[in-house]
This record gives C-alpha cells, structure tokens and sequence, in this order.
C-alpha cells in the first residue's frame, strides 16, 4: 500500500463501485461497513499513516456514493411526457418522436437500426401518415435516447436508410415498447444492457415512410458524423481488396468493425479463443503508435516532438476504431506513456493502468460491467506483473520464444476465469492457436493490411499487390482456425464460477508463478536489481530520482549489506528459503488443481430438475437427474417462411433458437455432454435447434419416433448424429429407460407400428414420443405434440395393461392447442401442475382458453412460458417439488402460491 499508493487508491475505489453495482443502498451501507473495517485492519498490519488509511477509506466511500448516485439518475422521463402506458406490458401504440440519430445507422437486411436522441415526443395524430404538427409534441426535460428498428418495406428502401447518418434529425411513428428481458435463468438480459447504455425504450416503425429527415448532421456531432463516413468508406475499400470472408475479418482487424464477419468464422475464433484480434486493444494501438513514432522518426522529427505528434494522433484513431472500452483503455495509457517519456519520467505500466480505469470509471461507472473492460484491465495487469516471472520460469527456452510464451501464457492464464465465466468454454488448442497465429496477424496482416489500406485512397493497383499476402495468410489463418476450432475433445464446458472462485483462482495463479519465479531465479549477479521492463514500486522510483552519486552508492551499499548476511552456498538459510519455495508452489498447485476440479466436474445434488426452458413458440426440455445424467427434450426451432423475391430480407447473422438460446444455456450450467436428447417428433419447432446442439455437445444417444418428416433439415441433422457416434434408438409403447438408479423413462407412444424401419411422414404429431418420467418419487409426462387421436389410442392401451395413474406433472401437448389436452385425458391423468411451452405474443392463439378452463377446473396449477419465462422443477426426494419461475406469471387458480420469480 505505502509502496504504490495509486494502485490501492484504484483497487478501493474498484470495490467501492462494485459495491454500488450489486447491491441495494441498505445492503451497500452494510458491504461498506464491512469493508472498511479489513481496509483498516490492512492498514494496521502494513502500518500505514491515518492520513492514507482516510484517502483510501475516502475512494472507497466516494466510488460508492458517485456510482449509486448516476445510478439513480438513469431513468426515463418519457412516461411522463406520454401518460399512462396504452397496454399492460408498458407499451405505447402510435408514438412519434422527433431527435438526432446518436449513432451509426445499421442497414441488416429487413433492419435498420440506430440510436436516436429524443428531444420531443407525444402520441401521434390519426391523419394519413399518424404524424402531429412539430409544434403539438412535447419538449423532453432531456434529451432521452431510445433504439429505433424500422422493419423496411421494399428492397429500395436500404440505400434510403443507409443514406441516414450520426447528427441527422429525424422525426419516427412508432410503437414504443420495454426492452426483452432475459426469459431464461441466466441469460443474456437485453434490457439491463441497454440499460447501462441508458436506453429504457426501443422504438418500432414499419417502413421507411415511417421517419422523415428534417435537418443534417450539424453541430458537436458533424465531426462524429465524418468519422463514421471515414470508417464506412474504409470498410468499402477493404471489402474490394479482399473479397469473401476476407472483408468482415479486415474490417474487425482493422478498423474494430464486427458487423460484417462471417458468424462460421467468429465461432471459429470464439472457439479457440482469438476473438480478442478482432477487438481494437492494446496490440493495435501499440502498432500504431510505434509505426507513427518509427515514420517521425525517419522523417527527421526530433524524439521529443514525435511523442507529441503521436499523442496527438491516438485519440482520432480511437475514434475511427469505435472507441470499445478496450480501445479507450489502451488508447488513455498510449496517451499517459507517450506524455511520461515526453517528460522523461521512469514509467510504471501498473500505475498508468490504474489511472486509466480510474478516468473511464468517472468517466462511465457502467463502464465496470462491460466485458470487454473487465477482460482488457485484467490481462493488462497480468501482462504486467507476470511477465517478467513466466520469463523466468520459461528461461530454458531461447530468449525471443520465451519473450513471446511468457505474455501468450500470462494472457491466456489470467483471462481463463472471465472467459468460462461469460463464455462458459475454453479450448485446450487455444494457447498454441495464439502463440502460432497471432504474431503473423500482428506483425504482418495488420501492418501490411494498413498500408493496403493507405494505398487504396490513391493507388489501387499498388494496393491490391500489398494486399496480395494477407490474403494468402488469411486463408492460412482461416483453415487453421476451421481445422483447430473442430477438433471436439479441445473444446472444454465449464459452468459459470462464482466471483469468491474466480478471486481464489488469481489469487492462486499469482502466488504460484511468483513462488515458482523465485525457485528458477539464477543466482548470479545480474539478479540484484529489477530489470528495465520491470514496473518500478513509487519508493524505488523516488529513490532513483535522487541522483548524484550518494543514490548509486545507498542501493550499493544495502545490496553489499544484504549479500554480508548470507552465505555463499549450502547455509543454513539458503536451504530454508530453498526449503519453503518448493511448498509454496506445490500449495498454489494444489489449490489450483483444486478448484478447477471443483469448477469442472457436476456439483452433487440429491434432487432431480427438470427445466422447461422459453424458446419461443416451440419446445425445450432440459433434465438433470439426481446422479447428474443430462436429457434435452427437444431444442426448439425457429420456423421461417421465405417468399420468392425475399431474399434481400435475410440477416447476415439471424436469429436462431438452438445457436442463440440452448447451446449457451447447456454450456451455462455445465453440461459436457447429453446422455440422451429425446425428439418427440420431426416438426421444425422441436428439431430445429437441435443442430446447433450435436455440433457443440456430445450426444451420447438420440431417441426419436422412428419416422422422418421428409425436410433436409432433419435428414441432416440425423446425419450429423450418425456422423458424431450417436447411436439413435426408436422406442415402442412399453419400453423402459433408466438414465440412473433414481430416475425411469417408461414411453407411451408411438405404438411400435414402425419398428425397424424410417417411413416419411408430413403429418407428425400423432406420432410424438410420448413417455413417463419416475424421478426420486416425483412423475412427470412428456408429450411433444400429440393430440386428441393419440391420447385416445394411449389411454386405451393403459387400460388394456395396468389402467392409467395419475401423473404430477403434465407437459400440456402441442402448446395447448385446442386439437390436444381433451377432457377424457385430464380427468384420467389428474395432473397437479400443468406447463405449457408456448411464444409470447405467437400467431396460433396458443394456448387455447378452452384448454387453460378445462385443466384449472381439474384443479392443476397452469404455468406458461409466455407469460412465467423459464419454469424449472426441483424434485427432492420424499420431499413436494419446488417451483421457480425466471418471471412473475399473472396468477391463475392457485398459481400466486406456486411460482415465485426469481432472477
């Protein structure tokens, strides 16, 4: 602390927001409290004076208060301008609002998509075009941004749109409506990110004619607005100089622009984890800036005024790089270094790091909870501390490689905890994949991809020739990445850890490479003092700044000091220190190997869950049974209809419910592999995000009704599982399963009319695998989507063997179609607890009223995922279930008592 008091002002400033962030003012005055009284209990066994125990108590109050208190300032005022809310769920029908667009204009397809700065806003008048006279809107206290989506009408509306820029004033009729919410537990939540942009409302028109431009782009944001026009040109150019895939990955390399990748090759990246290239950060800016300093210099520009040009060059480029938190954070220290040397100060990488997250933090508090910020910071200050330890753990090898592995394994070792944490993956190639790739894109496509770039404003041809070999070594890269990221025993899950492991884990991390540092520290005369890479405690540098000779013969008078108190070799001492040092690395091992066994392997748990997950308008079952066995009922799908002439209307990366939704809900709670997925039957809205699934978890078996439904989708996803090692069963009315000693699968339906062979049938629902879940005393009943015809047939044969037992819980069929759930089927089943999976706001009217009055009449409690969000059942053993849902469900009959939310 008393050694480099900026970093403990910037650490107690770090936990005073993080304070603010997670918790409530009553539990935050609490957490305080608390952590007030260890910072005093540090400073007491660090003896620190009371005046820096108060700077640092103060940072840790003041981040506090600062982040609650703009928290508490980010709220809309449009309600009150607007009134009262037209509908229940908080939306406005016929809106118009009138501001400057905030933001690059978006052109996807079908979409165009901004931000827009309200200045003035009311409902909108019934005249043809639904628009008020611009003087009978009301002015807002302040200006409010909300996101725009106009859903474009005709193909030659995108030139229109795209002819849209950052500045223009625009006045849009819409519907105005809350962000979505995170429906499933643990997903991404929409809403509270744009929240932590200040954006509460989203904004929908249909069609161009909607918004109408009044004005240009004027004013502080004209220079925006050319900076967004530089980038758009610069993309253009490099989109003709590498054609293909070539032009959304130089466009990210390059100018930090992500729209235009290919999705195949960002998961290829994002597999191997080798995204962070495609971030503008630190290797970038450092290019930059040393490429500017290199041209001043050949230039005949003096050292001095170099670091002043490039100083002042850094921030446009940040700018036209779209200034990510990654961006702005290498581009602050960039500014702070080059202003350091320009005074001609030791520089403290540690210090320069902090004070850069202390101006964005100030800057932005949201700032915090934005991955790329949190990711960037920590690698930094890994880089920093560790580096010059994992050189000399790594001094075996020749100095230039173990330079570059050093920083490749400090990264890589640092950002693992973040990385399964957000991402819930990691890949056992990743580290060689970085070390092999990433110094031939930093030292050769990114440079050589610039001057491309510089020579395609005045000469193309010379262009296309310096371009030449960044697309042979994109094409390299491209294949390795393919071949890489699909080697599958690589690609590990790990459920998200909690923030008390992630800190064990540095914790542990940290002590481990500096206690192995030691033991592998030479023991010649060249270790007496830090190297020059080395970041210089502020004592050590106040000592230095003395001068003169009396400073040079201090350190070399306590260097001889110390050296008289030990022995040349073999003392009693040295064997001590040598003694302690190998526990000290065995105990940070042990502790690392400790928890990431913990992090990896299923938690224990005696009862079963079953999770209905929200995907739509479609079904997706996930259950884990008391031993830990995983079963996916279904994956959802999502169903398009794409008319001839339509084309233009397809998203480069559209949504899709298996890659969007399932997958990062199965990597999310740990699940390695499937132990069996169960299609009920071959309709795209429980089959269609199933190849998503094959393609990133391993299916042990896949059980499904033995008939197909003649779509290539499912004749490809079948061959994928054939292709993968699944082994694929068709089960009779009658047959049994047991995934473990504590949970039994006993299938009704299909009847076995198709055993042994794989007819093609249109019509599937009939044919939907049906069966009985026993798991720890608790049933459960499955039935896609059969309908009343197969309830008949399945309740007949029941009687003809044992009669029909009632079940607890019944998974309503077909979505709660009037063509299901008949009256014969409850009164026999008598289900406790009805759930029906069904899309908000879908077109089919599902579920039908007639079908919700007939189960609640039976007395069974009814949840829906269009209104409760994910339902997850927890089956004790000798124990009722217990019930969670991710939303507040409007009560039914006796549902108030039956699903509390929870986040």
């Amino acid at each position: 602390m008393r050694r480099r008091p900026l970093v403990a002002f910037t650490i107690c400033w770090l936990a005073g927001a993080i304070a603010a962030d997670l918790y409530d003012s009553g539990q935050m005055l609490l957490v305080l409290f608390g952590l007030t009284l260890l910072l005093a209990a540090a400073a007491c066994f660090a003896r620190l004076s009371l005046r820096s125990l108060l700077i640092f108590g103060a940072a840790l109050w003041l981040a506090a208060g600062y982040g609650a208190w703009r928290d508490a300032a980010n709220a809309t005022v449009l309600p009150h301008v607007l009134g009262e809310a037209s509908t229940a769920e908080s939306e406005y029908k016929g809106v118009q609002v009138e501001g400057e667009i905030a933001g690059p204009v978006k052109i996807d397809g079908d979409l165009a998509m901004f931000e827009l700065a309200i200045e003035r806003a009311g409902m909108s008048a019934d005249d043809q075009k639904g628009r008020n006279a611009d003087d009978s809107l009301t002015a807002l206290p302040k200006k409010e941004r909300v996101v725009v989506r106009i859903k474009l009408a005709a193909e030659e509306e995108q030139p229109l749109a795209a002819a849209w820029g950052r500045g223009d004033r625009l006045s849009v009729v819409g519907d105005l409506e809350l962000p979505s919410e995170a429906r499933n537990f643990g997903a991404f939540d929409y809403r509270d990110y744009l929240r932590q942009k200040r954006i509460h409302w989203v904004l929908r028109a249909a069609g161009a004619a909607s918004a109408e431009v009044s004005e240009p782009a004027s004013g502080g944001l004209r220079l925006l607005r050319r900076s967004d026009d530089l980038r758009a040109n610069l993309a253009d150019k490099l989109a003709e100089l590498y054609p293909g895939i070539g032009a959304g990955y130089m466009q990210g390399l390059l100018l930090g622009l992500q729209d235009g990748l290919d999705p195949d090759t960002y998961t290829n990246f994002a597999r191997l984890g080798m995204t962070h290239v495609l971030a503008i950060s630190g290797m970038h800016v450092g290019l930059y800036v040393g490429a500017v300093l290199l041209l001043l210099r050949r230039f005949g520009v003096t050292k001095e005024s170099s670091l002043v040009a490039a100083l002042c060059f850094v921030p446009p480029y940040v700018l036209l790089t779209g200034a990510s938190p990654s961006a702005v954070r290498a581009g602050i220290m960039s500014m702070i270094g080059l202003y350091a040397a320009r005074r001609g100060w030791l520089k403290d990488g540690l210090h320069i790091l902090c004070l850069a997250a202390l101006l964005m933090l100030l800057w932005d508090p949201y700032y915090l909870n934005a991955i790329s910020f949190q990711l960037s910071f920590a690698v930094t200050a890994g880089i920093i501390l560790l580096t010059r330890p994992m050189q000399k753990i790594l001094r075996f090898l020749p100095k230039a490689v173990g330079g570059a592995a050093a920083i490749s394994l400090v990264a890589d070792l640092v950002s693992f905890p973040l990385s399964i944490y957000y991402f819930n993956q990691y890949s056992l190639l990743g580290l060689a994949a970085n070390l092999l790739l990433v110094p031939l894109i930093s030292f050769v496509s990114i440079p050589l991809g610039t001057v491309s770039l510089i020579l395609s404003g005045f000469w193309m041809q010379g262009a296309h020739w310096a371009a030449y070999p960044v697309r042979l070594i994109n094409a390299a890269v491209f294949w390795c990445a393919d071949g890489g990221s699909s080697v599958r025993w690589s690609r590990t899950i790990w459920a998200s850890p909690s923030p008390v492991w992630i800190g064990l884990y540095l914790a542990a991390l940290c002590g481990g490479i500096f206690a192995a540092a030691r033991l592998a520290r030479p023991t010649g005369p060249g270790e007496a003092g830090p190297a020059s890479g080395d970041t210089v405690p502020l004592d050590a540098r106040g000592n230095a700044r003395a001068g003169g000779p009396g400073s040079a013969a201090r350190l070399g008078g306590k260097a001889a000091g110390t050296a008289a108190f030990l022995p040349e070799s073999g003392g009693r001492f040295e064997s001590r220190r040598s003694f302690k040092r190998p526990l000290r690395i065995a105990a940070a091992v042990l502790v690392l190997v400790g928890l990431l066994t913990a992090a990896y392997l299923p938690r224990p748990r005696s009862a079963g869950l079953v999770q209905m997950l929200d995907v739509g308008q479609g079904d997706a079952v996930l259950i884990t049974t008391p031993e830990g066995r995983h079963l996916l009922v279904d994956g959802g799908g999502t169903v398009t209809f794409e008319r001839p002439g339509q084309e233009w209307r397809k998203r480069l990366d559209p949504y899709e419910v298996g890659q969007d939704v399932v997958v990062p809900l199965l990597k999310k709670r740990g699940v390695h592999r499937l132990d069996a997925v169960i299609l009920t039957h071959g309709d795209r809205d429980h089959y269609g995000g199933l190849e998503a699934v094959f393609d990133e978890i391993p299916v042990e078996r896949l059980i499904m009704n033995g008939t197909r439904s003649g779509g290539e989708d499912l004749d490809r996803l079948l061959e994928s599982a054939l292709r993968g090692g699944t082994n694929v069963y068709a089960p009779q009315d009658g047959d049994e399963w047991s995934p473990d000693g504590r949970t039994t699968l006993e299938f009704w339906n299909p009847s076995g009319v198709f055993a042994g062979s794989l007819p093609e049938l249109e019509e599937q629902n009939e044919y939907s695998v049906v069966f009985r879940m026993n798991m720890n005393g608790h049933s459960f009943l499955f039935t896609g989507d059969a309908g009343e015809s197969a309830e008949r047939e399945i309740l007949d044969r029941l009687e003809q063997r044992a009669g029909t037992a009632p079940v607890e819980v019944l998974k309503v069929g077909h979505h709660g179609s009037k063509h299901s759930t008949s009256e014969e089927w409850v009164r026999r089943l008598k289900p406790k607890l009805s759930l029906i999976s069904v899309g908000e706001h879908n077109t089919y009217g599902h579920p039908n009223e007639g079908v919700i009055d007939r189960l609640e009449q039976a007395g069974s409690i009814v949840l829906r995922t269009d209104l409760a969000g994910e339902i997850q059942l927890e089956a004790p053993p000798g124990e009722p279930l217990r019930v969670r849902t991710r939303l507040e469900q409007a009560p039914t009959e006796g549902t108030s008592q039956a699903a509390a939310p929870e986040s």
